[in-house]
């Protein structure tokens, strides 16, 4: 390991010449155009159903807020000690 201090480590010749093949990087570049669309129209249906019911987007709103904060916060169990 000390050897290899202050010494870069570049990729194989062979690695960076390898090029895809150009069907799946035209199949690729099409995914990115339909997951795009997906979104936006995602967007457009939930800003469309947002302006109709304010009211449920803010309790829809609270309870993702829930879920997520007991995802990432769950309460610890208070450890029971016994005295003997």
């Amino acid at each position: 390991m000390g050897e290899m201090q202050g010494k870069a480590q570049l990729p194989m010749a062979e690695i960076t010449a390898a090029q895809p093949p150009a069907g799946e990087t035209t199949a690729f570049e099409e995914g990115l155009e339909l997951g795009r669309r997906y979104a936006e129209q995602a967007s457009r249906r939930i800003a469309a159903w947002a302006e109709e019911h304010p009211g449920q987007l803010l309790l829809a709103g609270l309870l993702a807020g829930l879920v997520v904060g007991k995802l990432l916060f769950p309460r610890r169990s208070a450890q029971l000690q016994d005295f003997d």
